[in-house]
């Protein structure tokens, strides 16, 4: 297992255990429970999920409303009935990724080639896992706010749960990261090679590769080199810690003790017609247990249970010059453990 920091969570109470070092490749530092770490596609669920279950409390947004209500750019014959439930869970039928940056020079050009970009699949044709979606989300976000998705996070998340280390663009504590991988060097290589998804960009039309160990920087391309750290799909830097706060906000939250509504937290969670996929959130059945979470392809995971558990991971696994495991392998056998001790 690579080196990690493991959190279990309860309502009142917090394990935090640190594993290994930061780095394998150049300095070799302790790895500890206040090591930041770049948490790709938890900021899903910690970033947007969350901010949209606010609106959908405070009616400013509903879950049914097509998303071309917000973004007129979307009123296309064939988008103009994706909703934002649709976006959450992943039902809309947009293409899984694409290297936005490539053919965009802007955010406001990257979100106009998603509108116009045909859907992949029939929309409600099953789960089809897309960054498009939530980027899209970011910007509907910043729509219903006329704030940055950055500043709207800040003030409606991380404020009101204290969440002093979370934050977009940058780590908290430079002096305290885990690095992630070796460049743009897994992008570009999945661009080269259109695996797992086919694109239509050409890795030799971008002359911004990176090629240093990236410790600090946020890691996924869309984000960094497209939206200068701070998207709707990943940017989102913090520690375990925090994290462990943010699950037990949520746990708090299904007794009608927390920060966000009982009944919209339910609503949010009730499975799609793909049972791996709730709103924002997804699923995993281990031992008749449900865990509702996401991971993040840096390493990292979270999960927290009905019954009031949760559990934070957060590695290195991609900071290789080799293959890497996937985070599921690394993951699920944490939470298979947990039910058969």
């Amino acid at each position: 297992m690579p080196n990690h920091v493991l959190a279990y969570v309860t309502s009142d109470s917090v394990e935090i255990t640190a594993t290994g070092h930061r780095q394998e490749i150049g300095n070799v530092l302790e790895m500890t429970p206040d090591t930041n770490f770049d948490l790709g596609s938890i900021t899903k669920i910690l970033c947007t999920t969350s901010i949209l279950m606010k609106y959908v409390e405070t009616n400013e947004v509903k879950l049914l409303d097509p998303v071309s209500r917000y973004l007129p750019n979307w009123n296309s014959s064939e988008k103009s009935t994706i909703t934002i439930k649709d976006l959450l869970e992943h039902q809309s039928g947009l293409n899984e990724w694409r290297p936005l940056y490539i053919s965009a020079n802007s955010p406001e050009q990257i979100h106009q080639l998603i509108a116009v970009d045909p859907l992949k699949y029939a929309h409600n044709s099953g789960r089809h896992y897309s960054d498009l979606g939530f980027i899209t989300l970011g910007l509907l976000i910043e729509k219903v706010s006329k704030a940055s998705l950055e500043k709207v996070f800040s003030e409606i998340i991380a404020k009101p749960l204290a969440l002093t280390a979370t934050q977009f663009r940058k780590p908290l504590d430079s002096m305290n990261v885990a690095a992630t991988s070796i460049g743009d060097v897994i992008e570009k290589r999945m661009v080269e090679t259109g695996s797992p998804y086919p694109v239509t960009e050409l890795a030799t039309s971008f002359n911004k590769w990176r090629t240093n160990i990236l410790v600090g920087e946020v890691n996924d391309g869309n984000s960094f080199h497209g939206f200068h750290g701070v998207a709707g799909h990943a940017g989102l830097f913090s520690y375990a810690s925090d994290l462990a706060t943010y699950l037990q906000e949520l746990i708090l939250s299904l007794r009608s003790e927390g920060y966000f509504s009982e009944q919209v937290l339910n609503q949010f969670l009730t499975l799609s017609p793909d049972p791996m996929q709730a709103l924002g959130f997804r699923t995993w059945v281990i031992g008749g247990q449900t865990y509702f979470g996401h991971t993040g392809f840096p390493g990292v995971a979270v999960a927290f249970t009905q019954e009031g558990t949760g559990f934070v991971y957060l590695s290195n696994r991609i900071h290789t010059e080799g293959e890497f495991p996937t985070t599921d392998s690394l993951w699920i056998p944490l939470l298979e453990r947990e039910n058969h001790p």
